[in-house]
C-alpha cells in the first residue's frame, strides 16, 4: 500500500474531521496524521485506514512527531496510539469542537460516549 494519501482519500478526511482536530484550522496546513504508526514497530497492514489517519495542522503534526510533551498530549486525545491499540476502536478528541469520536474505515465518525 502507497504511504501518500491521493488528494481524493485526502478530501474524504478532511470532509470527515472539517479542520484541525487541535486547533480548528482550516487552512491550506492541514495534513494526515497517522495514529499508529505506519513502520519501525507499527503495522504496515493498518496503513491509511481511515481509523487510523486524523487531519492535523502542519504545526501540530511536527509537534507530536517531535517534541516529548505534545507526543504525550497526541496519546491522551488518540490522534497518536499504540502500535497494540486499534484505532476503529480508540476514540479521538476532537479539541477544538470539544467532542470524542470514534472513527470507521468508510470514512465516518460517531460520538463516543464511553
Amino acid at each position: 500500500m502507497a504511504s501518500r494519501l491521493t488528494p481524493k482519500e485526502f478530501a474524504r478526511y478532511l470532509d470527515r474531521d472539517k479542520h484541525c482536530l487541535h486547533c480548528g484550522t482550516t487552512d491550506d496546513t492541514l495534513i494526515p496524521q497517522h495514529r499508529a504508526n505506519r513502520g519501525a514497530g507499527g503495522s504496515k497492514l493498518r496503513g491509511s485506514n481511515p481509523a487510523n489517519v486524523v487531519v492535523l495542522c502542519s504545526r501540530v503534526n511536527t509537534l507530536l512527531e517531535a517534541d516529548a510533551r505534545w507526543a504525550t498530549l497526541g496519546r491522551v486525545n488518540g490522534w497518536k496510539l499504540n502500535s497494540w491499540d486499534d484505532p476503529a476502536i480508540a476514540p479521538v478528541y476532537d479539541a477544538y469542537a470539544g467532542v470524542w469520536w470514534v472513527l470507521d474505515d468508510t470514512y465516518g465518525r460517531t460520538k463516543y460516549t464511553g
